[in-house]
């Protein structure tokens, strides 16, 4: 749809600029054309990043040949920009500023709107979605020093520490102000945002400005820590730093430092922070993930400890070091997902390490209803599938068809699992399955191979194709006994039918 509509402004741009037009005119018609046209692109960019749409509003200007429709363009997108309600939008118009008009490159309507414009600019440029929060040196209502945000951070004010910060800038005086205050506070404290909350008093009576905090600006939320503040000298600059040109005026400054949200009202303040403060629901196993981990253990012999290692490793450097959770959780939730789709014993090892030291039981970790769903669940119906069939245990005596292969012997019929009176490898398998075939050769190699001391170990094939079909509760049986989410699934027991070894390759 936008590159459609790109095409489509070319178009009319590159047609009106093929005809010579008077020096500042254009037609009622013609400008509305244009300004249609400019106003369907434009609003199809809105979802686009802000230097996405820097680019495009400067690749639609490049392409103005004729100097009234260039100006008129530049016009016209300008005020779009300008004008937009749109938080983060005013980012374009200041590009637009400092790239085309201030340079000259394009003459504004008149000198009165050009000085309108380099003020806009110069009071905006500092504040921008995205930017640093610029430095503010205040006091609060003590009298000691509070820097905001420093650009070099010292202990005390502007340590985030994880939290959002929320920059209310008021006056006494202002109405405006007054009602907002009163809405902010409301807001605050019956959300009781894990926040920081500054209240920045922009005027110099401070008997007034400490009766109106008691009046209107005393919170009682609990996580919100309130600190009021204010410039009494007039020498921290926070009208150029951020654009305080009236009252009142609401910014959000993300964890990292950086402007989350400015031009705020409470109602789009409380909106932002709910969504920006909801549990991240993350998604896990993508092929990006899958191709990581197979670059991890892409060495021919992987071991229990190896597996294991990685898990404790991604703990150490997201948990302990950088502190970061999300980043644990990707990548632990990623790991156990990977190791689900694994059979061979050393994964089956490290995913009951994963499962038993790093997802159950962290309920500090894996705490909202997404992780519930989407690894706790998986994590413990892994726990309980590992542990099926545990070494030591005996299996059931299930009755059972299948083919049993001792060393030049192959024989058909019903078997009991847990009467088989010899050492047997017992081969879970299905039609179809590459993996499956290669053990079944592999167990016809092994049983070829065997000396005379070795002739009275079996191997018993239990086709699962063949039993779902024709003996379903024998089935049901099985799945309820063994681990059989992955075929070929091979356990060892001995010849009371004690599980000595499980999840085995012959290959």
């Amino acid at each position: 749809m936008k590159s459609g509509l790109c095409t489509l402004v070319l178009l009319t741009v590159l047609s009106l600029s093929a005809w010579a037009y008077p020096a500042d005119t254009l037609d009622a018609g013609t400008e509305k054309m244009l300004r249609s046209r400019l106003a369907e692109y434009l609003d199809a960019l809105k979802t686009e990043p802000a230097a996405v749409q820097n680019m495009e509003v400067d690749f639609i200007i490049n392409s103005c040949t004729d100097s009234v429709i260039r100006q008129k363009t530049a016009l016209i997108i300008f005020d779009y920009f300008l004008n937009s309600r749109i938080m983060g939008a005013e980012s374009v118009a200041v590009h637009l500023c400092d790239n085309w008009f201030i340079p000259g490159k394009i003459q504004m309507r008149s000198p009165d709107e050009l000085l309108a414009a380099r003020i806009f600019a110069e009071f905006n440029r500092s504040s921008l979605i995205g930017m640093p929060a610029p430095e503010l040196a205040l006091e609060d209502t003590t009298g000691s020093a509070a820097v905001l945000f420093p650009a070099h951070p010292v202990r005390g004010h502007g340590r985030t520490d994880g939290r959002f910060s929320i920059l209310y800038f008021y006056d006494t005086d202002c109405a405006k102000c007054k009602m907002e205050s009163i809405m902010l506070r409301n807001i605050l404290d019956n959300d009781d945002f894990p926040a920081d909350f500054y209240a920045i008093y922009t005027g110099s009576d401070k008997e007034g400005w400490l009766r109106y905090i008691d009046s209107s600006l005393t919170l009682s939320a609990t996580k919100t820590r309130t600190i009021h503040l204010w410039d009494p000298d007039f020498t921290s600059g926070l009208q150029m730093k951020y654009g305080v040109l009236e009252t009142p005026r609401l910014f959000l400054v993300a964890p990292d430092g950086s402007i989350a949200g400015r031009g705020l009202d409470s109602m789009a303040l409380e909106q932002l922070l709910k969504a920006l403060l909801a549990p991240k629901e993350l998604e896990y196993g993508s092929k990006e993930s899958e191709a990581f981990y197979e670059g991890i253990f892409s060495r021919d012999s992987i071991g229990c400890e190896d597996v294991k290692e990685a898990a404790g490793h991604i703990a150490a450097r997201t948990l302990k070091e950088a502190r970061d959770t999300l980043l644990f959780k990707q990548m632990a939730g990623d790991l156990l997902y990977y190791l689900s789709g694994k059979r061979e014993l050393a994964f089956k090892c490290g995913t009951e390490y994963l499962v038993r030291n790093l997802i159950l039981g962290r309920d500090d970790i894996w705490d909202t209803a997404d992780d519930t769903l989407k690894i706790v669940q998986f994590a413990e119906i892994s726990e309980e599938l590992l542990g099926r069939a545990a070494i030591g245990s005996k299996v059931p005596d299930i009755r059972l068809h299948a083919t049993l292969k001792t060393a030049g012997k192959t024989r058909q019929g019903e078997f009991r699992l847990g009467r088989l009176h010899r050492e047997t490898v017992i081969i879970f398998h299905t039609e179809g399955c590459a993996i499956c075939k290669a053990e079944l050769a592999a167990a016809d190699s092994l049983l070829a191979k065997m000396d005379k001391r070795q002739r009275n170990t079996a191997v018993l094939l239990v086709d699962m194709d063949e039993i779902l079909v024709s003996y379903p509760a024998i089935a049901e049986q099985l799945f309820n006994t063994f681990d059989l989410t992955s075929l070929p699934y091979i356990i060892r027991i001995d010849r009371k039918g004690t599980v000595i070894g499980k999840y085995i390759s012959l290959i």
